[in-house]
């Protein structure tokens, strides 16, 4: 079954997901965010025109007719709701659960039953196509823990959720955010603070994250310092005219220039750590914090701003001359935690990634062209 086709195959608004402490290896092949044809949306921009691009969506033809609601593959009834073995291939989920529903419980009661999860798997909160909690939930996948991700409907948060926030934050009475990590009986918030804590609290499992040494350090804290991609996109998808979209996007390429002198610097290195900067992330061959913090933001940039405004990412990049930035996305969007957390984007969303991410920020879009 391809990706496209299992992303289909559900459609619920709180999910459970139980997460192996085993990484399977995703399918090779370009690496492409796809959005399904004939898709409904109305941004300024024919999806034609969003073409060309290595990161941004495109059409997807899947290799054959989803099942209809309630039956898996070869028309096997998914009872329950729990997904069978061969919807779950090539991905880290066991099983996928409807969420019980309850009441939101006092804030003692919320804290003794964080305390209660203590002896378990770490527990995540992650609306999927959020780009902050996917920060904590490529952590997880890449230390290869072993936790259940509870999955969340931004509009239609669940009451342990929104307990579990009170609970973790300085001000209990602010609106819930994802991520969510509990892990020992504390509960987590901020999306740097728990993919951090994931990287050490599991050093000794999956991929090394952390820098090696304070030069290391510095890069890392340096490139999340200099990609501030945030502000001009959530700009350019705001705007009211097409001056204030091109004044973001003018704002956004300069960002991306720095960008590429950043991993000038970076990977330009001496002393301790010569021999290592070959390699196309910002610690040279070594993927790390710098990736994990920064590149969730490529495939909604991509996808967003080339539905809603035209701009295709990858083809700016190219024609700048930016060659480093283009080899970094690249093997960031190629990395197996990216292709597995985007497969299940679609899969928990019901649709494909693309059209998850075109939903997502729909919200920010007003004025769509003359």
């Amino acid at each position: 079954m391809s990706a496209a086709a299992v992303s289909r195959v559900f459609t619920a608004p709180h999910v459970f997901i139980a997460h192996r402490a085993t990484r399977r290896s995703p399918p090779r092949g370009p690496v492409r965010v796809h959005a399904a044809a004939g898709a409904r949306h109305s941004g300024i921009v024919g999806d034609d025109l969003v073409h060309g691009s290595s990161l941004t969506s495109t059409r997807d033809t899947p290799s054959h007719v989803p099942p209809a609601s309630g039956a898996a593959a070869g028309g096997v009834p998914v009872a329950a709701g729990i997904a069978p073995e061969d919807l779950v291939h090539g991905s880290s989920l066991v099983a996928t659960r409807y969420a019980p529903t309850k009441q939101p419980s006092s804030s003692s009661s919320s804290t003794q039953g964080i305390a209660a999860q203590g002896s378990g798997k770490p527990v995540a909160y992650i609306a999927p196509t959020c780009p902050f909690a996917h920060k904590a939930w490529l952590a997880l996948v890449e230390k290869e823990v072993d936790f259940e991700m509870r999955a969340v409907d931004l509009n239609d948060k669940q009451p342990d959720m929104i307990a579990a926030y009170g609970v973790a934050s300085p001000d209990a009475g602010s609106v819930a955010k994802v991520p969510i990590l509990i892990h020992d009986g504390v509960a987590m918030i901020e999306s740097a603070l728990c993919a951090t804590y994931v990287a050490e609290a599991f050093k000794s499992s999956g991929a090394d994250l952390l820098p090696a040494t304070p030069a290391e350090q510095y890069k890392v804290g340096l490139w999340c310092e200099t990609f501030a991609v945030g502000p001009p996109f959530f700009r350019a998808l705001r705007a009211t005219s097409q001056s204030d979209v091109d004044s973001a996007l003018d704002d956004l390429r300069s960002v991306l220039r720095k960008c590429e002198r950043c991993l000038e610097i970076a990977q330009t290195t001496t002393g301790r750590d010569k021999g290592q900067s070959d390699g196309p992330f910002v610690l040279g061959a070594k993927y790390s914090m710098a990736e994990v913090l920064t590149s969730t933001m490529l495939p909604r940039l991509s996808v967003a701003l080339g539905h809603y405004r035209g701009f295709r990412l990858h083809a700016a990049v190219e024609e700048m001359g930016l060659h480093r930035l283009a080899r970094w996305m690249d093997a960031s969007m190629d990395r197996p935690s990216m292709r597995q957390t985007l497969g299940e984007v679609g899969r928990v969303k019901g649709v494909d990634a693309g059209s998850a991410f075109i939903d997502h920020f729909a919200k920010f879009v007003s004025w769509k062209g003359e």
